[in-house]
């Protein structure tokens, strides 16, 4: 398979890979977060847990999560899949959504930013240049037979 022209990706692609990338600096900071008080520092009292184990466990959930959305980002922008992408922020916008009706998880305003910006991605990911964008691997090969040709391809 040759090199995807990044010229060529659909702004769609962009824009809900860019909407998408909200909750990266939170997953980064949670997860090494939880991780070492979980793992490598003694702390007195758990944050969202009742033991340091389950503080380790949660950072690792945390990284792993965030190694799955920025697969997701990854597959997306070359063409290759949306599915994970999309699983990714329904995942994070079910969450967000959570967080945000819970009133003994915090101020409201962050859950709610993720929350506008994973939904953002989401519809930004079904648009029909997002979606022919895939179908045809990222512009390498040709439209399926009946359907439109992608806006990016050269006439």
């Amino acid at each position: 398979m040759t090199e995807v022209d990044p010229t060529r990706t659909p702004a769609s692609v962009i824009a809900a890979v860019a909407a998408g990338t909200v909750v990266v600096p939170f997953l980064i900071v949670y997860s090494f977060l939880f991780i070492v008080r979980g793992g490598f520092v003694q702390v007195d009292q758990p944050d969202i847990t009742s033991s340091r184990t389950g503080e380790l466990i949660a950072g690792l959930i945390a990284f792993a999560f965030l190694v799955f959305v920025l697969w997701g980002m990854g597959r997306l922008l070359n063409g290759w899949d949306r599915w994970v992408f999309l699983a990714g922020q329904l995942l994070t916008a079910g969450v967000s959504l959570r967080l945000l009706l819970d009133s003994a998880s915090g101020e409201p305003q962050v859950p709610a930013v993720v929350l506008v910006a994973a939904v953002l991605a989401v519809v930004l990911t079904c648009l029909r240049p997002s979606w022919q964008w895939v179908v045809t691997e990222g512009g390498q090969r040709a439209a399926p037979r009946g359907g439109a040709q992608p806006s990016h391809s050269e006439s």
